[in-house]
């Protein structure tokens, strides 16, 4: 019988020594669970993992106590909960639920601020953490940062009337040329997978596939266009457009960019396909050496096509369409993906020629011209203070637009565009608001495959590193004479594509 002078305690050993957390704040314990990094937090966050649908903050014990880490098979997570706060900290391994009375507390003589008393029996000494100072995070609100970034009501007007005169355009590859569709046709871009046949219809449908709630038909762009035939490898991906209500699969090569164009820049079809009656091509988008083909959809999809398209008849469907869902461009950068809201993202391209600025700060990687227009760029893995790898064909650049100034993020690969419902994202768990990283990550989304670390792009660089970056463009373009002026002639190459 448990007197009301006792008290259970769940203990676990890390290294050498046995510890312990009172029973009433360890919610369950658990395998280790895949866990997405999270950048520039401290050491001893290890990152974040989906728990059933939860937002998961892993903390490494051992780190948080100063000692070295190790992964072990036998390590497990304790979920403990504190004033409605979850956290998971790994521990080497756990031991059992003991049951302590008073006479066996004692002070602890250590100067450890997590140990302020230990349990004493015949055979053994266990430390009991203090939980509260393991969710320490410090001064959230300066963290975050106080300062205002929102416009006023003529502003944003005035910057929706700007963006009215732009098109986004996803381009993509086909047989070696380039095509695209208007972003807000592109409900997501997802992988390649082989869908189930159907008989009876039109040689460029490959079949149909299950998209949640909906019967995806899956169409062959390459057969469709009159195009050779292609062999499906890891670059293969399916648009899926959403149009008058059903949506539909396209497979196409390879996703390239998310770009912006103006309204006027897109030229009519050539008069030969006008006059030909082919309504597929809806316009010309010139971008350098490149032609860009803008598909019409809607001339693409054939009735045929459109019967096939359904939405399933479960009881759920109803509740799964009143959800509001959110595009976000979905990004790697290491081992970890990232993703933006889309409308954050002005275009992504490839890298080409970087003009580095001589005195620059480290993480400013230098300067592109994109359309005439010096556009810094910064190197995400060296922002997040990652080591760097060779650039090759998968990597890009991420361009937002800031205060109505481009800056574009160096990342490994864009894997496309993902539609997230709102209830499967999450705020960021206070644990992970006390680094750095607490200033730009601005949600957490909670997916089957993992976590995605949803970023405010505009947070990436604090207030200092802004202003250092706008006074080192600043001097660049405008240092002294021409022999001495190796940043300015830096610049002037790059306006030129050099």
């Amino acid at each position: 019988m448990v007197t009301a002078t006792e008290e259970k305690y769940v203990t676990f050993a890390i290294a050498e020594e046995m510890y312990a957390v009172p029973v009433a704040f360890v919610r369950e314990i658990v395998r280790v669970p895949k866990v997405t990094r999270v950048p520039l937090v401290p050491g001893y966050i290890r990152g974040v993992a989906n728990l059933r649908g939860e937002v998961l903050p892993v903390m490494s014990i051992r780190r948080r106590l100063g000692l070295e880490e190790e992964d072990l098979e036998t390590a497990k997570v304790v979920v403990l909960d504190w004033k409605g706060r979850t956290l998971g900290i790994v521990v080497d391994r756990t031991a059992q639920v003991v049951q302590v009375g008073e006479d066996q507390m004692e002070d602890a003589s250590t100067t450890s601020e997590f140990v302020r008393k230990v349990i004493r029996t015949e055979d053994q000494l266990q430390m009991i953490l203090e939980v509260e100072k393991l969710f320490a995070v410090g001064v959230l609100e300066e963290r975050r940062g106080m300062g205002s970034r929102g416009t006023d009501t003529a502003e944003k007007q005035e910057e929706a009337k700007q963006i009215e005169e732009y098109v986004q355009i996803v381009t993509f590859s086909l047989a070696g040329e380039e095509y695209a569709f208007p972003i807000q046709e592109v409900q997501e871009i997802i992988r390649y997978a082989r869908p189930t046949e159907v008989p009876d219809v039109p040689p460029h449908v490959k079949g149909v596939i299950h998209l949640r709630s909906t019967v995806l038909p899956i169409i062959d762009l390459r057969t469709m266009l009159s195009l050779p035939a292609a062999t499906v490898d890891e670059f293969t991906k399916v648009i899926v457009l959403r149009l008058a209500g059903k949506q539909f699969g396209l497979i196409v090569d390879r996703i390239h960019e998310v770009i912006r164009v103006k309204k006027v820049e897109i030229q009519k079809p050539p008069v030969l396909v006008e006059r030909s009656g082919r309504k597929e091509v809806a316009g010309i988008v010139r971008k350098g050496d490149q032609t860009i083909m803008v598909l019409n959809s809607d001339a693409l999809l054939s009735g045929e096509v459109t019967d096939l398209s359904r939405e399933e008849d479960r009881g759920e469907t109803k509740a799964m369409r009143r959800e509001v869902e959110t595009q976000h461009i979905i990004f790697r950068v290491a081992d970890e993906r990232y993703g933006v809201p889309i409308e954050e993202v002005r275009e992504i391209n490839r890298i080409t020629t970087i003009t580095r600025i001589p005195k620059s700060p480290d993480f400013l990687e230098g300067v592109m011209n994109l359309r005439g227009e010096v556009t810094p760029i910064v190197d995400l893995r060296k922002r997040f203070g990652l080591p760097q790898i060779q650039r090759d064909e998968s990597t890009r650049i991420i361009v937002t637009e800031i205060e109505g100034k481009k800056t574009g993020f160096i990342v490994d690969s864009v894997e496309g565009v993902e539609k997230i419902v709102e209830s499967a994202i999450s705020a960021v768990p206070e644990v992970i608001l006390a680094g750095e990283a607490g200033r730009f990550i601005e949600k957490i989304a909670r997916l089957e495959e993992g976590v995605i670390l949803i970023l405010d792009m505009a947070r990436i660089l604090s207030e200092q590193e802004t202003r250092t970056l706008e006074e080192t463009l600043e001097r660049s373009a405008g240092e002294g004479t021409p022999k001495k002026n190796v940043a300015k002639k830096s610049l002037k190459r790059a306006l030129n594509g050099e």
